[in-house]
């Protein structure tokens, strides 16, 4: 009897029954000059959180100014297209992507040119 009383308010609650809206976590690490894996990819309009871990000691960034800017619903600590993310500590961006193939880098003086460079591709 109690069962059939909640219902109503388990049916209220979006994304309540059986998991629904929930993100994936996809890692990426940043390191000295590399993105792991290189090529992100990813599923268009599922939710996911990007999970960027640097596990070098200087500071890198996540740059795909593009990917951002067509992605929904996009909370973390994105400024102007890219995350910063200081040696050996990690950052959460939660976001819905868009279809499309996006450029990555990393933005910091010449690590790009050291090959800190990479894709995301969302099907």
């Amino acid at each position: 009897m109690r069962a059939l009383l909640l219902l109503p308010l388990i049916l209220a609650v979006p994304g309540a029954a059986a998991g629904q809206g929930a993100a994936r976590t996809v890692e990426v690490q940043l390191s000295s000059f590399d993105f792991a894996p290189q090529t992100i990819r990813l599923k268009a309009g599922e939710p996911v959180v990007l999970h960027l871990v640097n596990t070098g000691s200087g500071g890198h960034n996540f740059t795909a100014a593009e990917f951002f800017a067509a992605a929904g619903a996009v909370s973390g600590p994105v400024q102007r297209g890219r995350v910063e993310v200081a040696g050996h500590q990690a950052a959460d961006v939660r976001l819905t992507p868009a279809r499309g193939t996006y450029k990555l880098r990393c933005s910091h003086t010449l690590h790009s040119t050291f090959g800190m460079t990479g894709s995301i591709v969302v099907e």
